[in-house]
């Protein structure tokens, strides 16, 4: 293991905070508390029936060095590109941009992407969700989420970008997910050391 995906796997576990041009620094160790992610079930489980799903994309990709850095592999290595508008109750209410490593997730295929993708992970892969990064903020749509979404340029969405690894600390999910408002709910929980 390199310095860097170990550094990488601290930042994914909360233990240290990246701030661009600033560096790397350890958190507070009084704030440290490892993350705990309450809902890694993936939208299919979350809303069942209710859930529809249309694949935009599906593309293997080189990475270049920005998605690289979140995904904790090498430049120029291969990663699926998949883009997906998600239908609840016939509404499209969540479009989807996610980056997975080849290698981490291979022989992913459009059935699962229809499907669940985190079903495929755990159920045919054995592989066990762990934990995710996430950072949640509101953003404009932009021209495809507009036309998609049937919004106009003055609505919000919110928007949950994160990096998910498995139990053994190799990130397999790079993903931005941008969601309906009225749709939308987050929920945690935050303790006082």
């Amino acid at each position: 293991m390199t310095l860097k995906r170990a550094l990488d796997m601290l930042v994914v576990e909360g233990y240290l905070i990246r701030r661009r041009g600033s560096g790397t620094f350890v958190r507070d160790w009084k704030s440290v508390q490892k993350p705990h992610v309450y809902t890694l079930n993936g939208a299919t489980e979350d809303y069942g029936d209710k859930l529809d799903t249309e694949v935009l994309a599906f593309d293997v990709i080189r990475v270049d060095s920005q998605l690289a850095e979140k995904l904790s592999i090498n430049e120029d290595d291969f990663a699926y590109k998949i883009i997906r508008l998600r239908y609840i109750d016939k509404k499209p209410s969540i479009i989807e941009y996610t980056y997975m490593p080849l290698d981490v997730i291979p022989h992913l295929k459009r059935d699962h992407l229809e499907s669940s993708i985190y079903q495929y992970i755990t159920d045919e892969l054995g592989r066990k969700i762990h934990s995710a990064f996430v950072k949640v903020t509101g953003i404009r749509p932009d021209e495809l989420e507009a036309e998609k979404m049937e919004l106009k340029e003055t609505d919000f969405l919110m928007q949950v970008e994160q990096v998910v690894s498995l139990d053994n600390c190799k990130v397999f999910e790079y993903s931005i997910s941008r969601h309906l408002p009225e749709m939308f709910d987050f929920e945690t929980v935050l303790f006082k050391q």
